[in-house]
């Protein structure tokens, strides 16, 4: 592989010379500087990226640690960030935790320890406090979609306003004419969903008993086992909200098993609006996260950290929004 020693020798002039040529830096003339990016071209040079960042204390990586790849909302934010940061000239680093606390605390480290400039840690990845340890020694960090019973002070977030989205679900559902409604809930991570669920039935004076509130895990099981525990209720409900898309595809698999149909028995809503919500059957009605404004406005943060541009905000919150399909319907159809 061609070396800048290679590149002066060619051309004639100082190893200093190329270098200032290829970084278009210092008094290098025009001529001179065409014809070492000529013969850098002729060589196939390249150059070394692991040095550049030793030399610099940079590596224009970032780390993106999250729960797991598997659930579908995680690869559309991983895009978004990865193309944000492309177009910064980064690379991404993805690290899946699956839910394993150690395991993100082995990510953290290795990530650290190859130098990387930044992380985006998504919510239920890791313990808040390796996280706060790291950013505390100045690694620049963006929290995510973080859990919403966790408000760590100081770290830089970008989350969405999951209590104004859990009062659109609510609002749907009461607007069909639904009064016998349930939910199915990862608490705590998503408590402020069913703060928002809760207060809009309250507000319209409808209490929301325990056995209309079931556990959760953010699975197509969780959503499975939850939907099956309220067929079996003195009172059905005629309407569920599950507070993740992926609970909620679970949620109407068991309804159909037991010999019901979505919408007409049951009235189905999610939250995330995953791809796959919009091509089953019946389609899924949902609240929308906006995925890419989310990433890309998390990476954004993040290099402002990172290139200590001040001030910025410590939080920013993203409003849902509601996407009626298929899998609701007024209470006169069920």
């Amino acid at each position: 592989m061609a070396t800048l020693q290679d590149i002066a020798t060619a051309v004639g002039v100082t190893q200093t010379t190329v270098a200032n040529a290829l970084k278009g830096k210092g008094n290098v003339s025009e001529t001179t500087r065409q014809s070492i990016l000529k013969c850098a071209e002729e060589l196939g040079y390249r150059p070394n990226m692991l040095a550049r960042s030793l030399a610099q204390g940079k590596t224009d990586t970032l780390g993106f640690i999250l729960p797991t790849i598997a659930n579908p909302f995680y690869p559309e934010i991983a895009e978004a960030i990865e193309r944000t940061a492309g177009q910064h000239g980064y690379q991404m680093l993805l690290c899946n935790t699956y839910y394993d606390f150690q395991q993100g605390r082995q990510h953290l480290e290795r990530l650290v320890s190859r130098w990387v400039d930044g992380i985006i840690v998504m919510g239920s990845s890791m313990d808040i406090a390796d996280i706060v340890a790291q950013f505390q020694r100045g690694l620049p960090t963006v929290l995510c979609d973080w859990q919403e019973n966790e408000s760590p002070q100081g770290i830089p977030q970008v989350s969405v306003d999951f209590r104004r989205a859990g009062a659109l679900a609510a609002e749907h559902l009461l607007e069909l004419g639904h009064r016998e409604i349930a939910i199915i809930v990862s608490e705590p991570e998503q408590t402020l969903r069913l703060e928002g669920f809760r207060s809009v039935l309250q507000a319209a004076g409808l209490p929301l008993p325990d056995e209309m509130i079931r556990q959760g895990h953010s699975t197509l099981e969780s959503g499975y086992a939850a939907a099956q525990k309220f067929l079996t209720t003195s009172t059905r409900p005629t309407a569920i909200f599950a507070t993740t898309d992926w609970m909620a595809l679970g949620a109407m698999e068991a309804i159909l098993d037991a010999g019901l149909r979505v919408p007409q028995d049951i009235s189905i809503i999610g939250l995330d609006d995953i791809v796959v919500s919009a091509h089953i059957r019946p389609p899924l009605t949902t609240v929308a996260v906006p995925k890419f404004q989310l990433a890309k406005e998390a990476t954004e943060l993040l290099f402002g950290l990172i290139h200590a541009e001040h001030p910025y905000p410590l939080a920013r919150l993203i409003e849902p929004s509601l996407i009626v399909r298929q899998s609701t319907a007024p209470l006169s159809l069920s």
